[in-house]
């Protein structure tokens, strides 16, 4: 890629080469400032993806500028669920930078080829995300956390893309223009809807419950149904985390991304708990012996009587071989998933 033109182009004949480095195999995505390639790094024969700024925005000082940022954002941070970035210049003044190739699909697309997704391994996800959220709020606010942002791997580890609308906390913020929508609107948090400049780390908070909504219900959250009505069969906690988890007001939002993961655990291993409880239930049942008329519950053979009959009829008598016990304490399970 010698120039910028051939840098928009798709190699076929021959490989190319950029910045007498990288082998041009493929171009495998693109956003709103930039293009992705997939490259063979011939120094190291890492199979990378290279991210370079499109043409048209090279000559654009502050998108030059934001870009830029993103690239000293994601080098600033080390966690396993965000991606990592190798190598950073300027090429022909093509400014790119090299990261980490991932092999495996979006959360949007796993959701889609998977339906409805269990509750373990939704909470799963989001407590690695809330994990890797919780490192990056030390540096900077992601601001477009989504389901196409965020990567599901074969071993079923994540990763977080595209910091590429972050904003770092104590440089650049003369960057971000007010009231400029910079996300994926439905997973925006309402501060960010109305101001884009005027956010905090809890703007991040809001998309990991419309996410948790979205992927146990299979659509995104509305004001005509409550979580507990589509799935009685999660525990009804649920209703009140997502309620805090995206609150208008950002003060009512869980206050940090830990606060969310440690929340998401406890209703979690609630749930577990009363499925082993359920479960327990059910091989007591199972197990204990009973007389083959206890099998029949005695109310509907008395509301047949007092119709045919037109009376109430007397009540069945306790007979010695069968002593009146006290009534049981209910169990409170949930069913399971």
């Amino acid at each position: 890629m010698p120039d910028d033109t051939s840098a928009e182009s798709t190699p076929d004949a021959k490989p190319q080469i950029f910045a007498k480095r990288y082998e041009i195999l493929r171009p495998i995505g693109r956003g709103g400032m930039g293009k992705v390639f997939l490259v063979k790094d011939l120094e190291t024969g890492q199979t990378l993806a290279l991210k370079m700024l499109r043409s048209r925005y090279q000559q654009n000082d502050k998108i030059v500028a934001r870009f830029r940022r993103e690239i000293e954002t994601v080098r600033q941070l080390d966690h396993s669920c965000i991606v990592k970035i190798f190598d950073a210049d300027t090429y022909n003044d093509l400014t790119y930078y090299t990261m980490e190739y991932i092999k495996g699909k979006s959360l949007r697309q796993w959701r889609i080829e998977r339906g409805r997704l269990r509750f373990s391994a939704v909470v799963r996800v989001l407590c690695l995300v809330a994990h890797a959220l919780q490192h990056a709020h030390k540096v900077t606010i992601h601001r477009d956390i989504s389901p196409e942002n965020i990567m599901v791997l074969r071993d079923g580890s994540v990763r977080i893309l595209d910091f590429g609308l972050a904003k770092l906390d104590d440089a650049n913020e003369g960057l971000t223009i007010v009231g400029m929508n910079l996300g994926k609107l439905q997973y925006n948090a309402p501060e960010q809807r109305t101001n884009a400049a005027d956010v905090d780390h809890r703007a991040d908070i809001f998309p990991l419950g419309v996410m948790f909504y979205e992927m146990l219900t299979g659509h995104l959250p509305d004001n005509k149904h409550k979580f507990s009505e589509l799935r009685p069969d999660l525990p009804p906690e649920c209703d009140a985390f997502l309620e805090k988890a995206m609150a208008f007001d950002r003060e009512e939002r869980f206050a940090t991304a830990a606060d969310f993961h440690k929340e998401l655990l406890r209703i979690y291993n609630l749930h577990q708990e009363r499925r082993k409880a359920l479960k327990e239930a059910r091989r007591i049942a199972a197990e204990t012996p009973v007389k083959w008329y206890a099998r029949f519950h005695p109310a509907p053979i008395l509301a047949w009587l007092k119709k045919r009959l037109g009376r109430k009829p007397a009540p069945v008598p306790i007979t010695e071989e069968e002593p009146e016990t006290e009534e049981p304490e209910p169990i409170k399970a949930a069913s399971v998933d």
